[in-house]
């Protein structure tokens, strides 16, 4: 009996001879289902059949780039980041001159060169391919769509590291607006949004709004992640160091405690 990676292998094969187009996207969707199994070996191996398939179209096809990008997401699955970074410039270099630098398809190539930058830890050169990504997702997504959410926190992330407050804290506020328009209070999305906002609002001085939007995040992290979160225990550290500054000491103290029993049995692995 014919295992089915074998069987869709065996199938492209046939299929190549008879359609070429037909054993690409044979051979795609059996790497996406490999990948959903976390079988990422065999789905880089089943990608990299496709993109032998894809080049038989020429090597600026748009079919060779979305098989390079798909590549590039099994290669950060792997966390092979440079692997992943490469696929994906090659990637951004054929979708841009197949649909133009502006589409929605360059604009998630670009998206998924950032996100593999913050991985690697170089969020400043995250920047460039964010703002190149937010304009398409803005106009072809909605302004309002989560994945735009997702963009605006990344940059304003940045900004916030890189010290330029003003910047951060209009991204995070339209970040948190809309995780809280599509998925209610109890969304911890939003509590991440919302930790980011008050360490700007702590830049800015602003040390009242960084209290509240602390509390905040605490309380969803409590509600959606579970009291031993480390999450949570982040937020609770960060909003002590905030409640010191404010002369509150004693807020401070019980914050602490509570953060250092979850880190506690966060290493006791209870």
């Amino acid at each position: 009996m014919f295992r089915p990676a074998v069987l869709g292998v065996a199938l492209a094969a046939f299929a190549l001879a008879q359609n070429p187009d037909v054993a690409w996207r044979v051979l795609v969707m059996h790497a996406l289902a490999s990948a959903s199994k976390s079988d990422f070996a065999k789905s880089e191996q089943t990608f990299q059949e496709a993109l032998k398939a894809a080049e038989r179209f020429g090597p600026e096809d748009a079919r060779v780039g979305n098989t390079l990008n798909s590549l590039g997401l099994v290669y950060r699955a792997e966390k092979r980041y440079a692997d992943a970074e490469g696929a994906y410039r090659r990637a951004l270099a054929i979708l841009e001159k197949a649909y133009g630098p502006d589409s929605i398809d360059a604009a998630n190539v670009n998206f998924n060169i950032a996100n593999v930058m913050f991985d690697q830890g170089h969020q400043a050169m995250a920047l460039p391919y964010i703002q190149k990504s937010l304009p398409a997702y803005e106009r072809q997504l909605g302004s309002e769509n989560l994945k735009t959410a997702t963009l605006l926190c990344m940059m304003g992330d940045i900004y916030r590291l890189e010290k330029d407050y003003k910047s951060a804290e209009g991204s995070l506020r339209r970040c948190a607006d809309i995780r809280e328009s599509k998925g209610g209070i109890q969304n911890p999305d939003l509590a991440d949004a919302m930790h980011s906002l008050a360490l700007t609002y702590v830049g800015e001085g602003k040390y009242a709004l960084a209290d509240t939007r602390f509390t905040m995040a605490e309380k969803i992290r409590e509600n959606t992640l579970g009291i031993t979160s480390p999450l949570l225990a982040q937020t609770m550290e960060d909003h002590a160091a905030l409640l010191k500054q404010m002369g509150r000491d004693k807020d401070a103290d019980r914050l602490s405690l509570i953060a250092s029993a979850i880190r506690r049995n966060q290493k006791s692995g209870k």
